[in-house]
């Protein structure tokens, strides 16, 4: 793939390679794309209910007629990706055997899609790219990137040319937010003309296209607008099924309620995400307030006729009885006239997002008054595991991920704890300074939004769970109070960690808003250094928020636990470490900790590692001071040892993947 890697080379695009769950290897970017940190995490992007709703209509349309082609033998199934980004969609598709149509404009993207295609031998004979954006006609388009989230791009179109003081104009409206974007004009297709342009290169194809997913950030109905003989059957016979995206603030019209009108009038039903339930127009208003509050909406629009709904319609809304006017008496003044009552939107929640009820509400009411405070909206995620985790609302990945997946932590993560904490149950447990003792404590440093704190504690596990970030901390508090039964084992400390006495500043992208790092130096951070440090970000295009903070030595957290929770055995059962790069400044600060002085034992560390860490040239730096203190450095399953002969091999791999999750075990 030498042509495709020297492509990104080309376009400066940093990129790692993640295994998709469905099995497919995914060329993505390796920093700022919420997209591919969701595939690096957790394998996955797209809704599960969206891709079970694909898996039943590819089992309803392997019935129905594959259609005629311009030169047999035809293929048998056709997939139009409008909007490819990463290609989840397209590469899930040549999975199931179809043929693809992936219209992508986004250059990064469109290189990344390559990659992939490469990286897929035995899927790319059925993947055909189009390099191109989609639009209803000739009007002159700007492409809008926000820096923040690379790969997710929209365009702007309008009749008369984008000059250079009108670019300058409309980024000012972004600046205004906060938000950092590189705009470029750009070409655009209708959708028609690409269709006829595939047909014409693809004479195998069949005049039977059996779906289409679009994606392209509000300029959905711009681009149906485009294809009236696409909506219409001319040219590809049939186009029975259409899964969306649909914004409030919609692009070439003045909300949804125009796209749902095209739609209907091309004869197609509208449904819900999972294709089986019809929102009828009657229900425009209130799905139309719904996506208003989500601001999003994803929906799946039906051919008439060509799939029926598997299951019975559920019964309509009820109707709002009409305002009751009586009858007019001999009286001076009538009786007023009754005025019905609203009937609120439903409201939509994530898949793994639940309602606080209200006896939670008056048993956490403090810890919900300390969010109000700092102006965090939050909600309430329903793990599979059944712990209540508080999250953010909006610009946080972890909590994006724990919304729609019910998980962030890595697959081998979590199984390599698994193993460690079965193999320690049967080790001595220790000796406490006031009897009878707690089993087992695990150290927690960077908590986070506590996926492994409240793990652990489901575990049986006492945590100390070190976090520094107001928001993150709050949320932790409301978390606790919302797990009863786990809040007794889980001990929270608001602190930073660091190697000593420096002064710090905590850095908080306001695109990853739950994600800070420490930056520390020996002198006190003035006005005129933080400001020019902000300027390094600006000048990257990221917008960050900087505040000067006190940190803790490691060591000295500890012994204030033992010194707080005498309870707690002199046996630490083992410690997982992510604070974004400053592992090594907070291991510096933990000499007793790891000599094994204050606890006996602490046998593993679970470490996220970086590329450029801070408080040392690279991560050999870290591994050679772990190595002092006799751990070895293993893979992220704790099973296999990575000896030092190995570091050049590993910081090489680093140096692309820029993170590393690693064991340090006690030899």
């Amino acid at each position: 793939c030498s042509a495709e890697i020297a492509a990104l080379d080309e376009l400066s695009i940093s990129f790692t390679v993640a295994k998709a769950a469905m099995g497919a290897s995914i060329a993505v970017m390796a920093s700022n794309d919420i997209v591919s940190q969701f595939l690096v995490t957790s394998g996955k992007w797209e809704q599960s209910e969206t891709v079970k709703a694909f898996q039943e209509y590819d089992v309803v349309m392997q019935q129905k007629a594959k259609g005629t082609c311009a030169q047999p033998p035809c293929v048998d199934k056709v997939f139009l990706d409008v909007g490819a980004n990463l290609g989840t969609w397209t590469f899930y598709a040549a999975l199931h055997g179809y043929h693809t149509v992936s219209v992508e404009g986004s250059p990064p993207n469109f290189a990344l899609l390559q990659l992939s295609k490469c990286l897929n031998p035995d899927l790319a004979p059925r993947i055909n790219f189009v390099d191109s954006f989609v639009n209803e006609g000739s009007e002159h388009c700007l492409v809008v990137c926000d820096l923040a989230n690379q790969g997710d791009v929209t365009l702007n179109c309008k009749a008369e040319e984008w000059t250079e003081p009108a670019m300058t104009a409309y980024k000012a409206e972004f600046t205004k937010h906060n938000r950092n974007v590189r705009l470029t004009r750009t070409m655009t297709r209708q959708l028609d003309t690409i269709i006829a342009q595939v047909l014409e290169e693809h004479p195998n194809f069949p005049n039977v296209f059996h779906g289409m997913k679009i994606d392209i950030e509000g300029s959905e109905l711009m681009a149906m607008r485009g294809a009236p003989k696409l909506l219409a059957g001319q040219g590809a016979a049939e186009l029975p099924i259409i899964f969306s995206e649909v914004w409030y603030h919609i692009r070439g019209g003045p909300q949804p309620d125009a796209y749902f009108q095209l739609m209907r009038a091309a004869g197609y039903e509208l449904r819900d995400p999972s294709c089986l339930w019809v929102w009828f127009a009657e229900q425009d208003a209130a799905t139309l307030a719904r996506i208003m509050k989500n601001g999003i909406e994803n929906v799946c629009f039906v051919k008439k006729g060509s799939i029926p709904a598997p299951v019975p319609q559920p019964p309509p809304e009820v109707a709002l009885p009409p305002p009751v006017v009586p009858a007019p008496v001999p009286v001076p003044e009538p009786a007023p006239v009754p005025v019905p009552v609203p009937v609120p939107a439903p409201v939509v929640l994530a898949k793994h997002e639940r309602h606080i009820t209200d006896a939670e509400r008056q048993t956490c009411s403090a810890e919900i008054a300390a969010l109000v405070g700092l102006n965090i909206e939050y909600a309430i995620v329903k793990t599979p595991l059944g712990i209540s985790l508080a999250v953010m609302r909006g610009n946080d990945i972890v909590s994006k991920a724990l919304l729609e997946y019910g998980q962030w932590e890595h697959p081998d993560t979590v199984q390599a704890f698994e193993a460690y904490n079965r193999a320690v149950e049967h080790r001595e447990k220790g000796t406490c300074a006031q009897p009878p003792c707690v089993d087992k404590v695990f150290l927690d440093i960077g908590t986070n939004l506590g996926t492994w704190s409240f793990y652990a504690a489901l575990q049986g596990m006492h945590t100390v769970s070190v976090e520094g970030s107001p928001p993150n901390f709050a949320l932790l508090q409301l978390s606790k109070c919302l797990n009863p039964e786990l809040a007794p084992r889980i001990n929270l400390v608001d602190s930073f960690v660091s190697e000593g006495s420096e002064y710090c500043l905590v850095v908080c992208d306001l695109a990853n808003q739950g994600d800070v790092a420490l930056n520390c130096q020996a002198e006190e951070w003035t006005e005129p250094a933080i400001d020019s440090y902000k300027a390094e970000f600006t000048k990257h295009n990221r917008n960050v928020r900087l505040t000067r903070t006190t940190t803790k030595r490691l060591d000295d957290i500890v012994a204030q636990v033992f010194q707080e929770h005498p309870n707690f055995p002199n046996v630490f059962r083992g410690m997982k470490i992510d604070i974004e790069g400053s592992e090594l400044m907070a291991m510096r600060g933990a000499p007793k900790l790891l000599a094994g002085q204050g606890a006996a034992e602490l046998p593993i560390i679970f470490s996220e590692v970086w590329y450029h860490i801070r408080g040392g040239p690279q991560p050999d730096a870290y591994f050679q001071l772990m190595r002092a203190a006799g751990y070895e450095l293993r893979d992220p399953t704790c099973k296999n040892v990575w000896p030092a002969e190995q570091d050049p091999a590993t910081l090489n791999r680093m140096k692309r993947t820029l993170i590393e999750n690693v064991c340090f075990v006690k030899k």
